[in-house]
Order: structure tokens, then C-alpha cells, then sequence
């Protein structure tokens, strides 16, 4: 969902995030770890949860929330549901904590789906479930996806400016989604 269906990073970038008390950190450990959340640091403690783990949640879910739909998107994938194709969104956000939002994100952009799973390797997670596409952003799957039979597509961005050409294709716009799958 985010950064292809839509503009989460963007969203993290630019909110304002006010400091309060209900954060329960100083107010210099909440701009700290508030920095570290927009560079993507991930939690190096061996705990299922700390403080640092909690705020990016935290956070996160303020994005998630704030989030907006690509408007070419929402339409891909209503298309794709009148065309009657199977729609799993698979994605890295934590749904023990996070599925209920994610959700009501999804029905308040009108985005159909027919399950919703989390997964932190979506090329397994596609090879067990049989689904021969991927749309997304992130360069491991973009990079490997084709050694496993998966077709990705991913929307093109700053990060990707690294990625080996000929391993998935990039786009622009979920019109050349639609064409590519349809050859």
C-alpha cells in the first residue's frame, strides 16, 4: 500500500508533528527518534517493542491515516475487480496493530480487495499463493522477483534510481500496469 497505492513517504516528510506528553518521551528523545523514523532506521533491539518501536508505530500510523490515494490507482483496482481478478494486498505494516486502520483506509478510497496479509518477504508470499504479479516499491523485490517467477511492476521513484534495468518494470502511471498484465 504505501508508496504505491499511496504517497507515504511524501506524508512522513512533510507533516508537522507536534510534541506532546502523550508521546511519553522528552521532548529532544521525540525530535531524535522523530528524525530517525524519516530516515527509515529500523529497530536494532532484540525487543518486540520499546520505546524507539512504539513512536515509529506511532507515527506511522498518523501517515497511514493522512496518507492520499493515488487517484490512478484507486481506478487500477477497481478495474481489476470488475475484470474479476483475485486482489491481495500484501503488505509490511505490522496488521496485528495496524489492520483496522488499514482497512478503513482502504474502504474510504474505495480500494477493493479480496484479503489482506502482512508480509515481510512478498516474493515467498506471492510464490505460495500462486500470484505471478507484484506491484511494489521496494528494490529487493523489484531486484529478485523475476528469479522466482513473480512479475513486479513498481512505481518509479528517487529510490530506485539504482535498480538494474531489464529485472522488474517501473511505471509511472497503473495504465501501463493494466497494459503490461493484458499481453
Amino acid at each position: 500500500m504505501d508508496d504505491t497505492l499511496n504517497n507515504f513517504t511524501e506524508t512522513l516528510r512533510n507533516t508537522n508533528f507536534v510534541y506532546s506528553d502523550s508521546y511519553g518521551l522528552t521532548p529532544e528523545k521525540f525530535n531524535q527518534y522523530l528524525a530517525m523514523v524519516r530516515q527509515a532506521v529500523t529497530d536494532e533491539s532484540e525487543l518486540i517493542c520499546n520505546d524507539y518501536s512504539y513512536f515509529r508505530y506511532q507515527i506511522h500510523q498518523q501517515c497511514h491515516e493522512l496518507a492520499k490515494a493515488r487517484i490512478d490507482g484507486i481506478q487500477f483496482m477497481q478495474w481489476l475487480k470488475a475484470n474479476h481478478w483475485r486482489i491481495v494486498i500484501c503488505t509490511a505494516r505490522d496488521l496485528r496493530r495496524a489492520v483496522e486502520y488499514s482497512k478503513l483506509w482502504l474502504s474510504d478510497n474505495e480500494i477493493p480487495y479480496d484479503y489482506c496479509f502482512t508480509a515481510q518477504n512478498k516474493i515467498v508470499f506471492c510464490k505460495m499463493w500462486n500470484i505471478k504479479y507484484l506491484i511494489d516499491d521496494d528494490n529487493l523485490n523489484i531486484l529478485h522477483g523475476k528469479d522466482y517467477g513473480i512479475n513486479v511492476f513498481y512505481p518509479i521513484m528517487e529510490k530506485h534510481a539504482k535498480v538494474e534495468k531489464g529485472t522488474a518494470r517501473g511505471f509511472n502511471r497503473f495504465e501501463e500496469v493494466k497494459q503490461w498484465i493484458q499481453e
